[in-house]
């Protein structure tokens, strides 16, 4: 059974908490957390969570940003014969700190601790050029490439950076060149399309259910 989305999105952030875990956390390292982040990256979904991230700071969270596929090769293959697509993403490491002592401070660090400018930096120097690799399966075709800082929030007690990194994985379709599924196995209903009908007559639009 080829892999799937589930197995590289997963497999990648994995191996990102992983390795930022080994170089960065306590006891050795100075993150208090390293996680996953599944919520928007802007600033009014972040003050949402301040008190709640607060007591893990300073904090670093993993997510998948978003990608696009391309059929490698680009000429289609023989009909319903499985399909490779390549697909090139981003995934995003969220650094936050809080520092009561003032924003200069708070972004480049004190004495008794880093600030999101020297986590950026910890950060890309760690991931830069990375692949990793799960279960034998390659999940970066493409070392981890540094794609950008990204400024999302500064506000009482907090200030967040999000540092973009690309990459890509290729994938198989799974093989259609079994008969289809037949038509009365499917569960829909016929219902008039809310648009304007184009064409002689109009068409009715499949909705399924």
């Amino acid at each position: 059974m080829p892999a799937d989305f589930e197995f590289f999105v997963g497999g990648i952030e994995d191996g990102i908490i992983q390795i930022l875990t080994q170089r960065l956390k306590a006891p050795e390292g100075y993150l208090k957390a390293i996680d996953t982040y599944g919520g928007e990256l802007d600033a009014d979904t972040l003050k949402k969570f301040v008190s709640e991230l607060a007591p893990r700071f300073p904090l670093a969270l993993v997510a998948y940003g978003d990608g696009e596929d391309k059929m490698m090769p680009a000429t289609a293959p023989v009909f319903g014969e499985p399909r490779i697509w390549q697909h090139s993403c981003h995934f995003t490491v969220l650094t936050c700190d809080d520092n009561a002592r003032g924003e200069r401070k708070q972004r480049r660090g004190a004495s008794d601790r880093p600030g999101v400018i020297k986590m950026i930096s910890d950060v890309r120097d760690i991931l830069a050029g990375l692949k990793f690799r799960k279960e034998g399966e390659l999940l970066t075709y493409d070392p981890l490439k540094p794609g950008g800082v990204e400024y999302i929030a500064r506000l009482p007690g907090l200030t967040a950076y999000a540092s973009h990194f690309e990459t890509y994985w290729r994938w198989t379709e799974p093989d259609r060149r079994e008969p289809g599924i037949p038509v009365s196995d499917l569960i829909f209903e016929v219902e008039p399309l809310n648009e304007p009908a184009s064409g002689p007559g109009g068409k009715t639009g499949v909705v399924v259910r």
